[in-house]
């Protein structure tokens, strides 16, 4: 990590501040690229176990580092992840299920690729949220039901915490880039995926819930106002949180985190009495009521501010 941010300040892989950032200084970028090294480290020692779902997210992660450095139309990154994933599926037993059951996993997988990365912001957020969902993951593999590789869990949880020194911080030494929510984000859907058809159960699904409340509710937000949701904007919470009230990057990355892993124990503590997808209902309906609640009353405070 020190060795890539030494390359990265050589050759100027930067993010420089403009009117949708949330931060104010020039920070190095793509330090996500660990997570590529974690994957080749995970296929060699592993004698290539999951070939086709780590192949799959260190092509998807290569775009992302390329987009890093290079600064990718928009409509080409999309394209590239979109025949990558085909590839993908096709190579899968996926093919074996309904079509439409096909085009909602495509769709899983994509949504939650770049719901990450939109959802990647502010300091620490994407470490924290990774985490969430990868020691819960672990939870479940080692006391209830087998569905993934722990040396896997383990790698990218080591990655998170070697990232997380340089960015967990009042302010970051290096951003994770593309290539890192990318990557998190395909490997969420993945191993979401993975354990749903296991245990023939949506309610796995949990454990993006801040982040789809956040992530879906903005998007509605800007269909009504009639925006172009590709655009970038600074329109989820978090951005509100920071931008516009001035909260601490960590403060409002530890929120989410708390909230996510709180929910994520109460939904484990429940998993094998019955109730694992009644608890998902009903904190998606509390939470979705909570988040819109407060978003409205801050924009409206907004408002007012400014009349």
């Amino acid at each position: 990590m020190i060795g890539y941010l030494k390359l990265a300040e050589k050759w100027s892989i930067t993010d420089k501040p403009n009117s949708r950032s949330s931060h104010n200084y020039i920070t190095k970028r793509g330090g996500g690229v660990l997570y590529l090294l974690g994957f080749i480290t995970y296929l060699y020692f592993s004698e290539f176990n999951n070939q086709f779902i780590i192949t799959t997210a260190f092509l998807l992660g290569t775009i992302g580092f390329i987009d890093d450095i290079k600064n990718l139309n928009f409509k080409i990154k999309l394209l590239l992840q979109v025949i990558i994933l085909s590839v993908f599926i096709i190579s899968q037993n996926y093919l074996l299920l309904e079509w439409y059951i096909i085009f909602l996993i495509f769709l899983f997988i994509l949504g939650s690729i770049n719901t990450y990365n939109f959802m990647d912001g502010i300091n620490g957020l994407t470490i924290l949220y990774s985490l969430s969902f990868l020691i819960s993951f672990l939870l479940i593999n080692n006391y209830f039901i087998e569905f993934t590789d722990n040396n896997l869990l383990l790698i990218l949880i080591i990655c998170n915490l070697i990232i997380g020194v340089f960015n967990v911080r009042k302010q970051a030494i290096c951003f994770l880039g593309d290539v890192g929510p990318i990557s998190m984000g395909f490997i969420f859907s993945i191993l979401c995926l993975t354990l749903i058809i296991k245990s023939n159960d949506l309610s796995p699904l949990i454990l993006f819930m801040i982040y789809g409340i956040d992530s879906g509710w903005t998007i509605v937000q800007r269909v009504i106002a009639k925006e172009n949701i590709f655009l970038p904007h600074r329109k989820h919470l978090y951005q509100l949180l920071v931008n516009e009230y001035q909260f601490p990057h960590l403060r409002v990355s530890f929120i989410y985190f708390m909230v996510q892993i709180t929910l994520n124990l109460i939904w484990l503590l429940n998993y094998e009495n019955g109730n694992s997808m009644n608890i998902f209902i009903i904190s998606f309906i509390l939470l979705s009521l909570i988040y819109l609640m407060i978003k409205r009353k801050m924009i409206n405070n907004l408002k007012d501010s400014k009349v």
